[in-house]
């Protein structure tokens, strides 16, 4: 597998696409990558269409979400936690502090909410995820039920094929969640929403889908673009695997 899969050979020029965006064809299918932000879509843009200023380019859906309506089931990573006194954050200190090949943001848990499946189709999983950070975002502080874990931080390392979220006083886990288990993640896109994350994945207990959202200390296209190269990765990893595997006569 190459080490950059974002190489000259997987890029093809549209001119029909906006500026900044690139089509790309490879193992996981074609896909469209803006460029200075990092995200991604499977749509094709519309000439007027930017992340900045239209919610559906902030949409970014994994493979696992293009090809399987069904996940295995993952636990709400907010629900053991108590609240804490917010923490001083460093991005540098936490960065050169983690294992070598992972990659760590300083986040703040703004909660969660329900999502129904039907809001996770192809066209509206975008829309839907920024109306989840706009929701959170804009109920900061006011404790509904909804809101569970709201005010936590953590520390999100991303690693292999793994996202954790890591308790940064003591350094305990307090969820692991396969990178290619999570339908659905995005970045804020509205009243200077960058620095919003979100992850939809389903949960444990109730398995319903809830959108995780998350405030960081840097922009998050950070992490959106950080799991985007991942996922591209373990699923050309796996592609080179299977090719290799002895076949049936």
């Amino acid at each position: 597998c190459p080490d950059n899969l974002w190489s000259d050979q997987s890029l093809e020029t549209d001119p029909d696409l906006p500026p900044g965006w690139r089509k790309i064809c490879d193992s996981l299918g074609t896909y469209y990558w803006h460029v200075p932000t990092g995200t991604t879509q499977w749509q094709h843009p519309a000439r007027t269409a930017s992340p900045g200023g239209h919610p559906e380019a902030n949409g970014e859906e994994t493979l696992q979400g293009r090809h399987s309506a069904k996940d295995r089931p993952i636990p709400s990573p907010m629900a053991p936690l108590t609240r804490r006194p917010s923490l001083s954050w460093h991005g540098d200190d936490i960065q050169q502090s983690a294992e070598p090949g992972s990659k760590c943001f300083a986040v703040r848990s703004l909660g969660w909410v329900e999502i129904p499946e039907e809001d996770l189709a192809p066209g509206k999983s975008s829309i839907a995820v920024n109306n989840c950070i706009q929701q959170l975002s804009n109920s900061k502080g006011q404790g509904s039920a909804e809101n569970r874990g709201e005010g936590q931080d953590l520390v999100m390392i991303l690693k292999k094929d793994t996202m954790s979220l890591v308790d940064p006083l003591d350094r305990s886990l307090i969820h692991r969640q396969p990178i290619l288990n999570i339908r659905v993640w995005g970045v804020g896109c509205n009243n200077g929403r960058d620095r919003d994350f979100a992850f939809v994945a389903s949960d444990k207990d109730t398995c319903v889908l809830k959108c995780h959202v998350f405030h960081c200390n840097v922009p998050a296209k950070g992490i959106a673009k950080a799991l985007h190269e991942m996922c591209s990765k373990i699923v050309a990893e796996r592609a080179v695997a299977s090719s290799r595997l002895p076949r049936a006569a």
